[in-house]
């Protein structure tokens, strides 16, 4: 489960320079493909912000540098209760099926079913790796299709998603109607970052089943990174209409809609998130990064106060409060975030070094 709870909320990053906002996304749902994208703001004489939002089913960052970054403190919390969640999903939904059905079963079909029924108590107990040997001593002695999901299974909550793929791929070439293979694949798909094929998958998957949060969460956190805003916008806002308690829901669909420009929509979201959660140090960072670029640099100041309050090292906050600074005509308070963000790690910082600060 290490690599899912780093991923499974999808946090994506956006930097900007002189003139322009930058946002850190948070999703879960979350999320790869990392390119650049900008918000032109009016302000073009003083810098302004980089925004950060997160996601809401895996958790990424786009960068500069098209490099995932992860975010260790806030995305934790978010990933860790995504990664819940999508354990909870996994084995709720394995752990009751049988792969015989069969009334009169030979020697090998009683044996694998036993097997099977070991891999599943292996599972329900968190030994994936037990789960998979038993699974795949079961279909030695007979292939069936819900031994192949909780193999797949076994393989995804442990972090082999190819693996899992390729069981998946048998599993549905047995029996196509097992809705859950396409949301399991698709999970696998968006961790090996093929983001279309796994948008297709989760799509397949919502076709025969529209309750599931997540499903959505992993559809808009694909739109995202296939540079699909809108498209993300409208899965963002299913999330929302079927759990607004999903983690990370709204600090996403605000950051879709500060990259459509609808800031003052951005931050209503903004704030449904602190709502939830008071210590979303990404929503007060991209609150923030909204309000500098409406031109409210004070209040602007306080959210990226908050933020860094909750997470000592966001270097996004400190590059961001730099240019709230700027605005305020603090040079002095600003070279010194300025410089804390560069040896936090942010090297896009060191342009308004340059340009301010020498």
């Amino acid at each position: 489960m290490k690599r899912l709870r780093r991923t499974f909320t999808c946090l994506f990053l956006l930097s900007r320079v002189f003139g322009i906002a930058s946002i850190t996304v948070s999703s879960n749902l979350p999320g790869n493909k990392q390119d650049q994208k900008t918000i032109k703001v009016t302000q073009t004489s003083q810098p302004v912000t980089s925004p950060v939002v997160q996601n809401g089913a895996p958790a990424m960052e786009k960068s500069l540098s098209d490099k995932v970054v992860r975010e260790p403190a806030p995305a934790k919390d978010t990933n860790d209760k995504n990664a819940k969640r999508l354990n909870d999903f996994e084995k709720r939904n394995v752990e009751d099926l049988g792969p015989v059905r069969r009334v009169n079963m030979d020697n090998d079909q009683k044996q694998a079913l036993e097997l099977y029924r070991k891999g599943n108590k292996k599972l329900k107990n968190d030994d994936n790796k037990g789960a998979i040997d038993d699974f795949a001593e079961s279909l030695k002695l007979y292939r069936a299709p819900e031994a192949y999901m909780g193999k797949a299974t076994a393989e995804l909550l442990s972090g082999d998603y190819m693996g899992a793929v390729n069981d998946l791929n048998e599993e549905i070439k047995l029996n196509s109607h097992i809705n859950k293979a396409y949301f399991d694949r698709g999970v696998c798909y968006f961790e090996l970052n093929q983001f279309q094929a796994a948008e297709d998958d989760m799509k397949k998957y919502v076709e025969k089943d529209k309750t599931n949060p997540m499903a959505y969460n992993y559809i808009a956190g694909c739109m995202y990174l296939l540079d699909d805003i809108k498209g993300a916008l409208e899965n963002y806002k299913e999330v929302a209409r079927l759990d607004s308690t999903f983690p990370d829901v709204y600090t996403n669909s605000g950051m879709m809609k500060h990259y459509l420009n609808d800031l003052q929509g951005a931050i209503e979201d903004y704030n449904k998130a602190l709502a939830l959660d008071p210590k979303n140090a990404t929503a007060y960072n991209n609150r923030g990064a909204a309000k500098l670029t409406q031109g409210n640099a004070k209040d602007a100041l306080e959210d990226f106060n908050k933020a860094i309050e909750i997470k000592i090292d966001y270097a996004e906050a400190y590059d961001n409060r730099g240019k709230a600074k700027l605005n305020l005509d603090d040079k002095t308070g600003a070279c010194e975030d300025f410089q804390k963000a560069v040896s936090l790690g942010l090297e896009s910082t060191k342009a308004l070094i340059d340009k301010f600060c020498r």
